[in-house]
């Protein structure tokens, strides 16, 4: 870990890209966010399955790069803070290398860090970065650079938001932007198995599934607290719900991966946790839902896969109360809990042991 003092070096970090006390370890964070996009200009397709890197001399990047983006790529140069189009994008997509047209960074691990440059808090894949020293400008940092051609793109720092900690300082001037595809079959589900948090965490990982929402269904008081729920009184359900796109997967693929996630056998409860509070239910929306809900379950009923009757719920959807801010993301944000350790984890893996071929790769 290196540190510098950022009092004797104001100006001079106003023109580095950089406002943080210490630099992290020299550790790619793999986040493999979003595929299979069309690229701009060149009409690419977005690859992480290269082997061979781009190479040029300076001289030929000169030639085909416009001036900015070779000062900033190729003789490490800096933006001015707040002049890249990129820092205020808020679209949903991925941001390539504009050498190469490497994936770099996606949307969804963007965030607003305040310096003027466009900041992530993971890369795109394990392909899309390299960090190395920078002790130019009286300076210590980690300098990042494009895994594929050695593109400088700017500095990562240690003073990032969860999950990593980090934050991806990068020159707006070396990224394009490929848009995501936008969505056209949008549903909503709302499930329940025992502990939110672990179905949460769960379906966070599964292709197609947006944010997951950790709350409480099935009951008949409103805006119930946690404490009101586990106590039993109000009927409700921890659950969880979440929207997809059905042009992905589809609701009974979802029924797969929400029994696989659970004993779909236990009554009001699982594993540990029991009561009505902890009970298994899917909440059908439509008739087509439920049709395809009690069609699975009476399939693996006559299976014969699970030595007894399945317990799960169907039940009409009526309102879904978001759970206490506490509670969302609970896995991600408390990783060495110990109810995590010994049952959301091992559940986790059960479930992508099971059905892999749900999970995000």
């Amino acid at each position: 870990m290196k540190s510098y003092l950022l009092a004797s070096l104001t100006a001079m970090i106003l023109l580095s890209c950089s406002a943080a006390e210490k630099q992290p370890e020299k550790t790619i964070v793999s986040d493999s966010a979003q595929s299979n996009q069309t690229a701009q200009a060149g009409a690419q397709t977005l690859d992480t399955s290269w082997s061979s890197k781009v190479t040029k001399t300076n001289e030929e990047w000169k030639k085909i790069l416009p001036p900015d983006v070779y000062t900033i790529t190729r003789e490490q140069g800096t933006e001015r803070p707040f002049s890249s189009k990129w820092y205020e994008n808020h679209e949903h997509g991925v941001y390539t290398c504009y050498c190469c047209a490497n994936p770099l960074f996606s949307s969804e691990t963007k965030f607003n860090s305040g310096t003027g440059w466009p900041s992530y808090y993971a890369p795109y894949s394990g392909k899309s970065v390299d960090v190395s020293d920078d002790n130019t400008n009286g300076m210590s940092r980690d300098e990042i650079s494009c895994k594929r051609c050695n593109a400088h793109l700017g500095h990562v720092f240690n003073d990032g938001p969860k999950p990593t900690g980090l934050r991806y300082c990068i020159d707006g001037v070396a990224l394009n932007f490929v848009p995501a595809p936008k969505a056209k079959n949008i549903h909503k589900a709302t499930f329940a198995a025992g502990c939110f948090w672990c179905e949460e965490y769960v379906f966070e990982h599964i292709r197609g599934v947006g944010d997951v929402i950790s709350g409480y269904a099935g009951g008949k008081k409103d805006n119930p607290t946690y404490e009101e729920v586990g106590a039993g009184t109000t009927g409700h359900a921890e659950a969880f719900e979440f929207e997809y796109d059905a042009s992905v997967i589809r609701y009974a693929d979802l029924l797969k991966v929400f029994l696989a996630s659970q004993d779909p056998t236990q009554i009001n409860g699982q594993g540990p946790d029991h009561g009505s509070q902890y009970r298994s239910v899917i909440f059908y929306r439509t008739e087509e839902e439920k049709k395809i809900a009690t069609d699975y379950i009476n399939q693996v009923n006559t299976s014969g896969k699970y030595p007894k009757k399945i317990a799960i719920e169907v039940v009409p959807f009526t309102k879904f109360w978001k759970a206490e801010d506490y509670h969302q993301n609970y896995i991600q944000n408390h990783p060495n809990d110990s109810y995590v350790q010994q049952e959301s984890i091992p559940r986790f893996m059960r479930t992508k042991s099971s059905v892999p071929e749900y999970f995000v790769k």
